[in-house]
């Protein structure tokens, strides 16, 4: 198990493809750098968000069913909630909207895994005990889980069964549990910034947060 999270911590950049399973049960598919790159997408209450991180900026772009969703939980706050989501939908709707990265990837808990610096940094690079499963085919491959337990949860990463442990899958249960396979490790993160024609920023659509102080 040091062995895998050594490769894993060693990583410059990687995909990761799985679950956070919040209040809402957040799907995410994104590819991330050492070098704040990011892009890629997370679903939840079927809404799709694409993003892209490029440094300090960051660009998400909202499907319909997000878009919409703004206006239904405005209604929860009042008329005028209503009318600046509608106005903000308006805006952003085929568009960009364009935020600073820091904050982004501090309010959204998807999007902190764009975060390489901080995602994971509470996952030990070595370990000195280690609970190991039996062995089982998954994606045409026998791997073994190897589990790490702490005071405030558990550590469990997936491995091949034989040859190099390359890390496979890794699950942080925490107060929120997080489980993503792993891939295209060390592989250049394709990022592009949106055209400007096709960017809104943030401070034009504060109606697309209702709860926002």
């Amino acid at each position: 198990m040091t062995e895998a999270l050594t490769l894993f911590k060693g990583y410059r950049s990687f995909g990761l493809k799985g679950e956070i399973r919040d209040e809402v049960n957040t799907l995410v598919d994104l590819h991330v750098d050492r070098q704040g790159n990011c892009a890629g997408s997370y679903r939840n209450l079927g809404a799709t968000t694409e993003f892209v991180v490029i440094g300090d900026r960051a660009w998400s772009a909202f499907d319909e069913k997000g878009l919409n969703g703004s206006i239904e939980s405005a209604r929860y706050v009042g008329p005028d909630a209503v009318a600046a989501a509608k106005d903000a939908v308006a805006t952003a709707r085929g568009k960009y909207v364009e935020s600073s990265a820091a904050e982004l990837t501090e309010a959204n808990v998807a999007l902190s895994l764009c975060r390489m610096d901080r995602a994971y940094a509470d996952v030990p690079a070595s370990v000195t005990s280690a609970e190991h499963s039996s062995p089982r085919t998954e994606k045409g491959e026998r791997r073994v889980s190897l589990m790490h337990a702490r005071e405030d949860g558990e550590v469990v990463v997936q491995v091949p069964k034989a040859g190099t442990p390359t890390p496979r899958r890794i699950i942080e249960i925490r107060d929120v549990p997080v489980l993503v396979d792993i891939d295209d490790h060390d592989v250049p993160v394709k990022v592009q910034r949106p055209d400007t024609s096709d960017v809104v920023q943030a401070e034009e659509v504060r109606g697309l947060n209702p709860f926002a102080d």
